[in-house]
């Protein structure tokens, strides 16, 4: 076995057992290493978070105390004092240390709309597949994410989510109505725009995709009519009363 192998299985169980009193985790990862060679064990710590802790309840729950010894052997500090310059600045404008306070790594990835090197926006969304309304080729960038989209419902920015989701999305009758309003009046106001289910292009693919699946929705059908039938139906009723 490599020396750098053994100190390395040797500070796993260390940590597992100061976290674990059953010794069920170290005795898993024993038998887990048992089986590696040298090659194996060097993939397998290789990979994305390859060491798990596994818990039971009311017998295998760390407490706190545990859980700050386990990172003292792996030499991560549980608190940390925190420098926002932003904030604090002594007379000399440099910034001042907070209180020490627990620092947590978040798992989450960093939305691309934080990453400057990769920001991207199209200026023109002329490119369009007519089929689902989603922008193609170099108008790609130009879409609204579903991230942004929970992050404006957090806000209760209904309206603002209604005006991205419609004519600034795929309700092309309803964008042609907003553009035509904007080149003869300089002004545009959701109230004036007509918006209809059925003129998102999107939600007529799906429901196009449902109906050929022998699958009935109320994604822009309305009591098991099509808008089209409905339409017509109506223009029907009118010429007989008429």
């Amino acid at each position: 076995m490599d020396s750098k192998r053994q100190e390395a299985e040797e500070l796993i169980y260390k940590v597992m057992d100061t976290l674990d009193k059953t010794k069920s985790n170290s005795e898993y990862y024993k038998t887990l290493f048992a089986e590696m060679s040298d090659e194996e064990f060097k993939q397998w710590c290789s990979r994305t978070l390859p060491i798990r802790f596994h818990t039971k309840p009311f017998e295998i729950e760390p407490k706190m105390d545990q859980i700050e010894k386990a990172l003292n052997l792996v030499g991560i500090p549980l608190l940390e004092k925190i420098y926002l310059p932003y904030l604090y600045k002594n007379k000399e404008g440099k910034p001042v240390a907070s209180h020490e306070g627990i620092v947590g790594y978040i798992h989450l990835k960093k939305m691309k709309q934080f990453l400057t090197k990769k920001n991207h926006m199209s200026t023109e969304i002329a490119k369009r597949d007519m089929k689902s309304g989603a922008l193609i080729s170099h108008d790609k960038g130009g879409r609204t994410s579903d991230r942004e989209m929970e992050a404006m419902a957090v806000q209760n920015l209904n309206k603002i989510m209604k005006e991205f989701s419609t004519y600034r999305a795929d309700y092309m009758d309803a964008k042609s109505a907003a553009y035509n309003s904007i080149n003869t009046t300089g002004r545009l106001s959701m109230k004036d725009i007509p918006i209809e289910q059925e003129d998102s292009l999107a939600k007529m693919q799906l429901n196009t995709y449902m109906i050929g699946s022998m699958l009935q929705t109320n994604i822009i059908n309305v009591d098991y009519y099509l808008p089209k039938t409905l339409k017509d139906k109506k223009k029907r009723t009118i010429r007989e009363t008429e």
